[in-house]
């Protein structure tokens, strides 16, 4: 299994347009490889999505950043990313992995 969890900052006042962007693509078909892809907010962080994935592989992972439909999304996103208030974790799931 290979994880991520991280925060990924919107511009000012642009998180729910960085929100609805980022739950376009989900797990499943859309994803090979993805068990969950999760994407949350923080009430207390205005400008904070989080966002949580577990794949079968880190290999599945680069892949699905082939994917046409994760490459527009990373496109639309971009514009309202704040590169700065981004933290991304790497973690090694030990149980309760979605089936």
């Amino acid at each position: 299994m290979f994880m991520l969890h991280g925060r990924l900052a919107a511009r000012t006042g642009h998180r729910d347009d960085l929100l609805a962007i980022l739950s376009e693509v989900g797990a499943g078909d859309a994803m090979p490889g993805c068990r969950l892809y999760l994407v949350a907010v923080d009430p207390t962080d205005p400008d904070g999505v989080w966002v949580t994935e577990v794949w079968e592989s880190e290999e599945a992972h680069r892949a699905s950043l082939e994917l046409d439909a994760v490459k527009a999304q990373i496109a639309r996103a971009t514009p309202v990313l704040d590169p700065a208030g981004f933290r991304r974790q790497q973690l090694d799931a030990r149980a309760g992995i979605p089936g």
